[in-house]
């Protein structure tokens, strides 16, 4: 039954992030740890199921997409926990470290995927999607140690007025980075849709409508931003909930998590083929 639903899923993975937030917040914190479990199942047993049709070698190739898919849902998993909200220091930490270890399997991810590519141009191209994606992993680590610096200081509670002049320089330096973070996250994400798309895994279309949502995104960050006036989810206006689909941070994964899912299904579709060819020269010996 779980494999049944798991191979579905995984094209309504990142959704999740909805119903999470539901749970996380309006329920409570466990009934959110327990649906990203779920959540993670299901992944996982989709993943699996398409796993058990290869063989070893084509089992080889499918590392890069399987670390891409598991990233993401990782970064669903936990980041519907946010944002970070001072009052809940242990929470704040949870969604820092879990989308922290999404960002990280989401890199392993893009670095074997475009190993694993066989066009020269798709690798180069690949190779900015590593790159950029590993230094907005290094901004994130600073931007996230910042920010838990911040709530745990004492000052964060007091009015702006009284703020020492140091704390807010640290303030504005963490919006400068969540900007930067935004922008290589994204434009790792149109790198990827390119390379896949050079290489076959995704169509012409397709790979153009993640890489124009991509540049979406380098653009819908500061805006949303912009629009915030706290650091709870209550303070978040209506107009910032229209820039869902951009939410960041979480968001920038959705695409690595799809071309992870088509090339998944790509050599899924290739290896019956591939099989048919193979008991055929059998035959023909």
């Amino acid at each position: 039954m779980l494999r049944r639903v798991g191979a579905p899923y995984l094209w309504v993975g990142p959704i999740a992030l909805l119903p999470l937030a539901v749970l996380y917040h309006a329920v409570s914190f466990s009934a959110g740890l327990a649906g990203g479990m779920v959540h993670l199942a299901l992944v996982a047993a989709g993943i699996h199921q398409n796993a058990l049709k290869h063989s070893d070698d084509a089992r080889a190739l499918l590392l890069g997409t399987t670390l891409l898919i598991i990233g993401g849902s990782e970064v669903w998993a936990t980041g519907a926990s946010g944002p970070p909200n001072p009052a809940s220091l242990s929470v704040a930490v949870f969604n820092q470290a879990g989308l922290t270890l999404g960002f990280f399997i989401t890199l392993l991810g893009l670095a074997a995927t475009v190993a694993a590519l066989s066009s020269r141009v798709a690798r180069a191209v690949g190779a900015v999607a590593v790159s950029s994606f590993a230094l907005m992993l290094v901004v994130w680590v600073l931007h996230a140690s910042l920010g838990i610096a911040v709530y745990r200081s004492p000052i964060v509670n007091v009015p702006p007025a009284q703020m020492p002049e140091w704390f807010g320089i640290l303030r504005d330096f963490m919006a400068i980075s969540g900007i930067a973070v935004a922008i290589g996250g994204y434009l790792s994400g149109a790198a990827i849709a390119e390379a896949a798309t050079r290489s076959g895994w995704v169509r012409r279309r397709a790979g153009l409508l993640m890489s124009v949502y991509c540049l979406i995104g380098i653009l819908a960050f500061p805006l949303s931003q912009s629009l915030r006036t706290g650091n709870s989810i209550g303070d978040i206006p209506w107009l910032a909930w229209l820039m869902i689909p951009w939410l960041p941070p979480a968001m920038m994964c959705v695409v690595p998590y799809y071309v992870g899912v088509l090339g998944l299904v790509q050599v899924t579709e290739r290896q019956p083929s591939s099989l048919a060819s193979e008991a055929a020269l059998s035959r023909s010996l």
